[in-house]
C-alpha cells in the first residue's frame, strides 16, 4: 500500500511541473546590416533581440523566450549599403510551445516562409530567391544551413531597405492537469499512513 501511495504521488508531482518554455534562437547574415525583432503584432516591430553591420559575420541569438500559448512573429530589418543586397538565415525553436511557419522547429530563410515588404511591416510581398548558401558572391557562410537561401524583395540592387517577417505559432498545449496544493499531497500522505496503520492492526 506504502509503496501505491509513493507512485501516485511521484505522478501527481511529474504531471504538476511547468511545462518548459519555448525558446528560440538564430544564425544569419545580412548584406549589409539588420535589426531583428520578436513581435505578437504583424505591423509592428516589436522586441530588438539581436543586430548586425557586416554581412560576412554570421551573427547569432539565443535562449530568446517565448510566452506559452502567444504567437509571435520574427522581423528582420534589413538594410543594403551598396550593391546586391540579400539576406540568409536559420532559426530554431527548443520546446514544444511553439512552431514555425512550416509547421517545424527549424526554419530556413526562403521563398515560401517568408514575406517582405520595402515600406514597413505591412504591404506584404514574395520574397525573391537570391541563390543557397554558397553562391557568388557571398560565398558559403558558416554557421548557416548549406540549403538555406539569400533572400530580398523583388530588386536587390536598388532596393535598399527591407522588412521580412515570418509566423512563430502557439501550439495548443494537452489538457492541463490540475496542479496539487501543499495541502492536498500532505492529506493524501496522511491518508496512505491511517490506511496503513488499520493494516498492521
Amino acid at each position: 500500500m506504502l509503496k501505491r501511495i509513493s507512485l501516485i504521488l511521484t505522478l501527481l508531482m511529474i504531471t504538476s511541473a511547468p511545462v518548459s518554455a519555448t525558446l528560440i534562437s538564430g544564425g544569419l547574415n545580412v548584406d549589409n546590416g539588420y535589426v531583428a525583432y520578436l513581435s505578437t503584432d504583424d505591423l509592428s516591430p516589436g522586441v530588438l533581440i539581436s543586430s548586425g553591420n557586416n554581412w560576412m559575420s554570421t551573427y547569432t541569438f539565443s535562449d530568446v523566450n517565448l510566452t506559452a500559448g502567444q504567437s509571435y512573429f520574427l522581423h528582420i530589418y534589413a538594410y543594403d549599403q551598396g550593391g546586391i543586397a540579400g539576406f540568409l538565415g536559420q532559426f530554431d525553436l527548443t520546446g514544444a510551445g511553439h512552431l514555425f511557419a512550416n509547421g517545424q522547429s527549424s526554419l530556413l530563410t526562403n521563398t515560401t516562409d517568408w514575406k517582405v515588404s520595402t515600406t514597413g511591416w505591412n504591404d506584404y510581398q514574395a520574397v525573391s530567391f537570391l541563390g543557397v548558401n554558397g553562391v557568388s558572391p557571398w560565398g558559403t557562410r558558416a554557421g548557416v544551413s548549406g540549403a538555406a537561401e539569400w533572400i530580398w524583395s523583388s530588386d536587390a540592387n536598388n532596393h535598399n531597405v527591407n522588412y521580412f517577417t515570418t509566423a512563430i505559432n502557439a501550439v495548443a498545449a494537452p489538457t492541463a492537469v490540475p496542479e496539487p496544493n501543499s495541502l492536498f499531497l500532505m492529506s493524501l500522505v496522511l491518508l496512505g499512513l491511517v490506511v496503513a496503520r488499520k493494516k498492521m492492526i
